[in-house]
């Protein structure tokens, strides 16, 4: 995706698709003596915590078993960390996102996405949103122990050991709930928890290797055989929440 294309999407899709009057009662002011007042221009939140997921590709885990790999388990367990910017006098929350998965297995992953969250529901100490994040995401496998018959030649003609790769564009809509029940002058402590969609739109594996001193991946042309699939599940939030 080209970067004026995504960063044209990530700015304009809100307004669109979530128009709003302007406010000057937002969640994130600071209260004292009961009256909200802004803090300042925005209000800055920093949010991390773990994520249970239940995506999953049934090819690449047979992949992976098949040669003595470890596939991913049955609900794989992330740890998440973000940082959001919340103009004081509207509803929204635009973050950007991290996250990889920190249970036992040959897979590494990591996503990296953009969101756009809406208050729905704005209480004195809890809220309510909804919206979406859109991103990459990132799959790799060091395959540093039994090959494919094809694989095994190429890592003797390259004299490395080769990975597999694949990036492809990931799209999460969903809802999170945010208590704050700390609240001072200059910040907001509390927890989060969420659900999420958590939609997958692999590209297909390429496989290549990493050229002694140097840290760019080498794709190699041939075919891997290497199926992908478009993976669909449920991603289930949950963590710390600072407002500043």
């Amino acid at each position: 995706m080209k970067i004026w294309i995504f960063l044209l999407a990530y700015f304009f899709i809100p307004l669109i698709a979530l128009p709003q009057p302007r406010t000057d009662t937002a969640v994130h002011f600071l209260n004292t003596n009961d009256q909200y007042k802004p803090a300042s221009k925005y209000g800055l939140m920093i949010f991390t915590g773990t994520g249970f997921y239940t995506t999953e590709d049934a090819k690449i885990n047979s992949f992976l078993a098949k040669y003595g790999y470890l596939p991913s388990q049955e609900v794989p367990i992330g740890i998440q960390l973000g940082i959001a910017l919340m103009p004081y006098d509207d509803k929204m929350i635009y973050a950007i996102n991290a996250a990889t998965i920190i249970s036992r297995q040959s897979m590494i992953t990591a996503d990296f996405s953009l969101s756009a969250y809406r208050h729905i529901i704005q209480k004195r100490k809890w809220w309510i949103t909804a919206g979406l994040a859109f991103g990459e995401h990132f799959d790799r496998i060091v395959l540093n122990g039994r090959l494919p018959a094809s694989f095994d030649s190429l890592a003797t003609r390259y004299a490395s050991t080769l990975s597999l790769h694949r990036i492809g564009f990931i799209m999460e809509p969903g809802g999170k709930i945010y208590w704050y029940p700390l609240k001072t002058k200059k910040l907001q402590l509390g927890l989060f928890g969420g659900i999420v969609c958590d939609l997958d739109i692999n590209s297909r594996w390429h496989l290549g290797f990493y050229p002694e001193n140097s840290s760019r991946f080498r794709r190699i042309k041939e075919q891997t055989g290497v199926s992908s699939t478009h993976e669909i599940g449920w991603l289930f939030p949950a963590g710390v929440s600072v407002c500043f």
